[in-house]
């Protein structure tokens, strides 16, 4: 379904340059979980903005289902993003005068689904995300446990085929960041491609594979049951190389 060659991105900063992105290679099946990790400024949020279509790479090629991303114009990309991508964000992006039921049904005002349609469609995400009674609420009304799960529903009301979060779970509590993650695990298992960015590990557990950055490159990929620490995941190859040599001359 996805698949980076050779990814840069790099920004000016005056008469400098910003490498956020260094040759990021990486190939996603359909219905795959996967969680990218790495230190702040290590690149996370760059690429997930490149697989959600938010941004364009430097150098390399993105192909989303065999289509070659960078040959799209502005409204083929804007029909991917609507159509074919979901987006979760760590701060919810709720409108405040609408409720629930309005909230969800913004991205189908766009493509122009008829009203009793709309209505349809937000009660089944409503539904989804455990939330059928709160319709009528507006995001005032709500604990952020339930305005990311309408957020959640916003993001999945034009069926598309992969989800990004980043951060989801990142302004909740533990109890609410549970079933934000089950819910995201339980749309996961229906089919639709989760990538998660996350800083914390037992997020990253529930993934099949994590993507660790650090400084715009891929550091290491591992299964999610192999997360351990922070310090594990995020340690230099060198380092890692060298400890691992220290400790064979003292055994």
């Amino acid at each position: 379904m996805i698949r980076l060659e050779g990814i840069n991105r790099t920004y000016k900063m005056g008469e400098h340059e910003l490498h956020a992105l260094r040759d990021v290679s990486i190939t996603i099946k359909d219905g795959e979980h996967i969680a990218i990790m790495g230190p702040s400024g290590s690149g996370k949020s760059t690429l997930l903005n490149i697989l959600g279509c938010l941004d364009r790479p430097t150098a390399g090629q993105y192909a989303f289902d065999e289509r070659t991303v960078a040959e799209l114009d502005e409204d083929e990309l804007a029909e991917l993003r609507l159509y074919q991508i979901g987006f979760v964000f760590q701060s919810f992006h709720l409108i405040p005068r609408l409720d629930a039921l309005a909230n969800i049904s913004l991205p189908m005002l766009f493509a122009g689904i008829s009203p009793a349609e709309r209505t349809r469609r937000a009660m089944n995400a409503l539904n989804s995300v455990g939330l059928a009674d709160w319709q009528t609420h507006r995001p005032s009304e709500m604990s952020g446990g339930q305005k990311q799960r309408i957020a959640i529903a916003r993001a999945i009301v034009m069926r598309p085929r992969m989800l990004l979060a980043d951060e989801p779970t990142g302004n909740l509590d533990s109890a609410s960041g549970k079933q934000v993650l089950d819910v995201l695990c339980d749309l996961n298992q229906q089919g639709i491609t989760l990538i998660t960015v996350t800083h914390d590990p037992n997020v990253a557990r529930l993934a099949d594979r994590v993507i660790v950055l650090a400084d715009g490159e891929i550091l290491r990929q591992v299964k999610g049951d192999e997360v351990s620490t922070l310090d594990a995941l995020f340690s230099s190859r060198p380092q890692a190389q060298q400890a691992e040599s220290e400790q064979e001359r003292t055994t």
